[in-house]
C-alpha cells in the first residue's frame, strides 16, 4: 500500500494550517529585527514562543 493512500483530506488541510501559522509566528520576530536594522541575538521571549511551539510538534513528529 503506497503512503500516499494513507492521506486524507483532513491532513492535507491541518498540515497546510499548521504550516501557514508557523509562518505567521515569525512575523514578530522579522518585524523586531528589521526596526532594530540588526540581528544579532533575539529577546527571550521570542525564544521561549519559538520553543513552546516547537515541542508539541516534536511529539507530533515521533
Amino acid at each position: 500500500m503506497s503512503s500516499e493512500e494513507n492521506v486524507t483530506l483532513a491532513s492535507n488541510v491541518l498540515g497546510t494550517i499548521g504550516t501557514v501559522l508557523w509562518c505567521i509566528q515569525l512575523i514578530p520576530q522579522i518585524w523586531y529585527n528589521w526596526r532594530r536594522k540588526n540581528t544579532d541575538g533575539f529577546p527571550a521571549t521570542m525564544m521561549f514562543l519559538w520553543a513552546s511551539c516547537e515541542f508539541p510538534m516534536f511529539f507530533i513528529w515521533v
